[in-house]
């Protein structure tokens, strides 16, 4: 089986998304895989960030071989990029933006062994049109993980855009529910709604020694793990700060946007990004584990993948009450207001460290082992066969 992936980030990158996981379980059952993200633009040579660098690497060189040379990674260089700009967010530009790469994007696939793929993977931030044009295959997957049309720097067409993959995608995955409505509604065939998920066992491992860079700081510590961009709650966050100024608020990830009224605060390290599989030990060095992320229409849409890694690692979790959080059933606390977050922050560590603590953390762990990516990826499979065979869907369950 040949799959290509189009995906947010490049390999070796800090954050991993849900299509990392998919793509680790795709490669476990044999298939040869191409993993593509960008594309890049001229402007990336002036304009960079670690991802960026990590893009035009594989540019420069052509692409890079994997896993014994059954994975492919690669971003394309275009001279039509699509972006919110004026006539760079015309519908023309995304759907030929692939034609215009230099070199031509499909003879690197055909170099590389992909000219004709089994399944070809969409995702939200991908050039979609453009792919099931450049990219003969089987069956399309669009993986619907965010309402990107709620995002501040997405091109004004994209709305148009994204109705018309879902009617052209053999198989729409929606992450969140509001995204399984959405998907329907512009006319999807198949909708799945597959949630995020966890690896167990990778944050449960024996006990790792404290990060080097979190000794001597005080606990209680309070993290958050992830991208530092404009979901999250900046005021929030920093009058909790204020209201525990005994505890320790830590954040693990790539920045994205200046830390506004958290910056010269002395009980808040933003620690930057760590590789994931560091995650573990971080996590365990915490005593709460938190997602205060600001409360709109983009944050509704997610589907926070963090909460159930903090549970496998038994880590208590205070959140904002996103749509998701509020409905995906984990053993969280909820907490719209500084005072609110602040006392749940202090009740879970005082729970976590009480008598009821093992019980908690059992729960926490039982969750998570409940949502773990092999079983979505089971789901998954009996979606994608029962494209041709419908009973095959109706055992999994979840197709409609």
């Amino acid at each position: 089986m040949k799959v290509l992936m189009w995906e947010a980030f490049a390999p070796g990158a800090a954050i991993r998304v849900g299509g990392h996981h998919y793509a680790e379980r795709f490669l476990r059952q044999g298939a040869s895989l191409a993993w593509c993200v960008g594309p890049l633009s001229p402007l990336n040579f002036l304009k960079r960030n670690d991802e960026t660098r990590r893009r035009l690497g594989l540019w420069r060189r052509g692409g890079d071989t994997l896993r014994e040379g059954r994975m492919f990674a690669y971003a394309p260089m275009t001279l039509l990029p699509y972006r919110p700009y004026p006539l760079f967010d015309l519908p023309f530009m995304h759907r030929t933006t692939l034609r215009a790469t230099v070199p031509r994007f499909r003879s690197v696939l055909a170099r590389a062994g992909f000219e004709r793929v089994d399944i070809l993977w969409l995702s939200t931030g991908s050039p979609f049109l453009a792919l099931l044009e450049e990219v003969r295959h089987d069956v399309a997957i669009y993986r619907m993980s965010d309402d990107t049309a709620a995002f501040p720097d997405t091109p004004r067409t994209f709305p148009g855009l994204e109705r018309e993959v879902c009617r052209r995608a053999d198989l729409v995955l929606a992450t969140a529910r509001s995204l399984t409505t959405r998907a329907r509604a512009m006319g999807a065939r198949r909708v799945l709604h597959l949630p995020n998920a966890c690896d167990p066992e990778a944050f449960q491992r024996g006990v790792a020694a404290e990060p080097e860079d979190l000794r001597g700081l005080p606990r209680p510590r309070a993290i958050y793990a992830g991208a530092i961009d404009r979901w999250l709650d900046f005021d929030l966050l920093a009058a909790t700060a204020r209201l525990l100024p005994d505890w320790t608020f830590l954040l693990v990830g790539p920045a994205r946007t200046g830390l506004g009224p958290l910056r010269g605060l002395r009980n808040v390290r933003a620690l930057g990004p760590r590789p994931y599989a560091d995650l573990p030990s971080y996590l365990r060095a915490a005593d709460v584990g938190m997602v205060p992320f600001v409360l709109d229409a983009m944050t509704h849409a997610i589907h926070p993948l963090k909460v159930y890694e903090y549970c496998a690692a038994a880590l208590p979790v205070v959140a904002t009450p996103l749509e998701e959080t509020a409905a995906m059933g984990a053993p969280l606390r909820l907490a719209a207001t500084a005072h609110e977050f602040a006392r749940a922050l202090v009740d879970a560590r005082d729970e976590n460290d009480g008598p009821g603590g093992e019980h908690a953390r059992a729960e926490r762990r039982a969750f998570a082992h409940g949502n773990t990516w092999d079983r979505r990826f089971e789901v998954l499979q009996a979606a994608i066969a029962s494209l041709h065979a419908r009973p095959a869907a109706r055992a999994a369950g979840g197709l409609r």
